[in-house]
């Protein structure tokens, strides 16, 4: 059952998070010489990632990594629709739309304990290997759902692409 938590904090948050992604995704797209005509397509791409993941995963109480994968997914098919109408490849808009979803907090945060453990021989062991397992896994998990969002989607329309061999 879905949990929806909109409250006023919510839709700023949502709208903050919304701009900077778009923000972030053509900052992105500008360092591997996206053409300027095609920027505004990436902004939209990383608005819409950003923006559908935060409504999943804090508007309606979904997990995180399985809001990361219908994020991508939905991302990787409206490129998979526009991409072909400018006659350029779907890569352009879908790395440089991810870009935001990636988990830097936590794989800081397991890092941060595994150096916690390797310095400090004081430390609670328990508590930091539950740390590293917490965040690396979470890490992994949205990883793998980005992942799985962008090249999944594509499998089901370029199936036939190419003829038989």
């Amino acid at each position: 059952m879905l949990d929806l938590n909109f409250t006023t904090e919510f839709f700023i948050r949502w709208a903050m998070e919304t701009g900077c992604a778009s923000f972030i995704a053509v900052a992105f797209a500008m360092l591997f010489q996206v053409p300027v005509k095609y920027l505004g397509f990436v902004a939209l791409g990383g608005a819409v990632t950003r923006c559908l993941r935060t409504f999943l995963f804090l508007g309606c109480g979904l997990e995180v990594v399985v809001s990361t994968f219908i994020a991508c997914s939905v991302t990787s098919l409206l490129f998979i629709y526009i991409a072909p109408k400018l006659k350029v490849t779907r890569v352009i808009f879908t790395v440089a739309s991810i870009i935001s979803l990636i988990p830097g907090m936590d794989a800081y945060q397991c890092l941060i304990a595994t150096a916690r453990i390797i310095e400090d021989t004081q430390t609670e062991l328990v508590q930091e290997a539950y740390l590293i397992m917490h965040h690396g896994m979470r890490c992994f998990g949205i990883m793998l759902g980005i992942s799985l969002g962008i090249a999944v989607p594509p499998l089901f329309f370029y199936r036939y692409r190419f003829g038989k061999s």
